[in-house]
């Protein structure tokens, strides 16, 4: 596709509101990694799968092409500066007071409405990015607003009211 051609897809995609995750990694002996994404979803219920897509073009590649373990965790609306940091290029360590450990250690981002620790379970490349299945091994979730992704800015998704 041209350049415009591709801003226009861009923006035809962008019409499609999302949640917003980042998928965590441990980077041996630097700490905690993480990269946000809006490709996630969930595959199957059982066995429970997820999925979620790396571009070939990210800079942090390095840390989850080849990552047995990954976390994914479902942010909270109040976690729009931290999305909005870790999506930058090269912004991509997270201070130990930002994640929180699952039993093996894998890291999550602290105060986020759900955790899922996975292992990497199929890898597939299509097009420009590298699909990444994962199967969740634990979870967990908590109340609260979720940050959205909207035409290229960030909202809320309210709690419904019972």
């Amino acid at each position: 596709m041209d350049p415009d051609e591709t801003l226009r897809y861009r923006q035809a995609l962008g019409a499609f509101a999302t949640g917003v995750v980042i998928v965590t990694a441990q980077d041996a002996g630097q700490g905690a990694v993480g990269l946000v994404a809006n490709s996630f979803t969930s595959v199957a219920l059982d066995p429970p799968l997820i999925l979620w897509c790396l571009g070939d073009a990210s800079d942090r590649g390095v840390y989850f092409r080849s990552a047995e373990r990954f976390g994914v965790s479902v942010l909270a609306a109040e976690q729009e500066a931290l999305s909005a940091r870790i999506a930058r290029r090269g912004q991509h360590r997270l201070e130990p007071s930002e994640v929180t450990r699952d039993p093996a250690g894998l890291p999550l981002i602290a105060g986020a409405l759900s955790g899922l620790s996975c292992r990497t379970r199929e890898r597939l490349h299509v097009g420009d990015h590298l699909v990444i299945v994962g199967e969740v091994e634990r979870f967990s979730t908590g109340p609260g607003d979720g940050l959205t992704y909207f035409r290229g800015r960030y909202g809320r998704a309210a709690t419904p009211q019972v």
